[in-house]
């Protein structure tokens, strides 16, 4: 019988800050669900989706915001419907948005979930 060696421990990713998980959630949301990217949106700038966070708005809500102020369409929805589809961002569209940018790992699942959700609040120990 042979024996394989195990694998080498990998060190954990550390988790994105939280400016850089919106930034990499509403680029992918943006663009795939709006045509649009970062720039286009009050977004691109970095103390924007700070001052979000710091409020405790989800991304979702920020998204949806943006989608009702500007009436925008999502351009993934097929156009071929008996019925009318709602351009809003939901909860599903920020899970395959994750799994879409490596966001669903399980080492940094729930911090990455309390960052999207609004419910994230930093260590200031220092």
């Amino acid at each position: 019988m042979q024996t394989l060696p195990f694998p080498e421990p990998r060190a954990a990713e550390p988790c994105p800050s939280p400016v850089q998980v919106w930034q990499l959630l509403l680029a992918h949301l943006l663009d795939k669900h709006y045509g649009l990217t970062l720039n286009d949106t009050p977004f691109g700038d970095n103390s924007v989706i700070q001052a979000h966070i710091n409020a405790g708005i989800s991304l979702s809500d920020a998204v949806n915001f943006i989608v009702e102020r500007y009436e925008l369409v999502r351009i993934d929805h097929s156009r071929f419907s008996l019925t009318e589809r709602s351009s809003l961002i939901g909860a599903i569209d920020i899970l395959r948005a994750r799994r879409a940018t490596g966001l669903i790992v399980s080492s940094s699942y729930s911090t990455i979930t309390r960052i999207t959700t609004g419910r994230y609040r930093e260590d200031k120990t220092q």
